[in-house]
């Protein structure tokens, strides 16, 4: 890949001194996930912070890391869901137009 393609973005992490340097594509969706991703870590990791004192900052990004792997699991099981519902919709649709043939 051609390295005019990508560019660099730093995200910062709560309680992380260091910001993380990202390549990304250019002119792509890549850079607002990652934004995005980072936005949502830093409020999880802060609620967990502000809810459950006296941890260290690696069991509450051990929470965070428990709590967003269950919401892309939630995800994943309600895509598998629909689109199971969208092939039997197929199927009854190719049916159906079977019979008025």
């Amino acid at each position: 890949m051609d390295g005019a393609d990508n560019f660099k973005i730093k995200v910062r992490l709560a309680d992380i001194e260091q910001p993380f340097s990202l390549t990304v594509k250019r002119d792509t969706e890549e850079e607002r996930i990652f934004r995005e991703a980072t936005k949502m870590i830093n409020t999880y990791y802060n609620e967990y912070k502000n809810r459950i004192k006296g941890l260290d900052s690696t069991s509450y990004y051990g929470m965070v890391a428990l709590l967003i792997a269950r919401l892309y699991i939630d995800a994943s099981d309600n895509n598998n869901r629909v689109e199971a519902q969208l092939d039997l919709l197929e199927k009854e649709i190719a049916t159906y137009l079977n019979s008025i043939k």
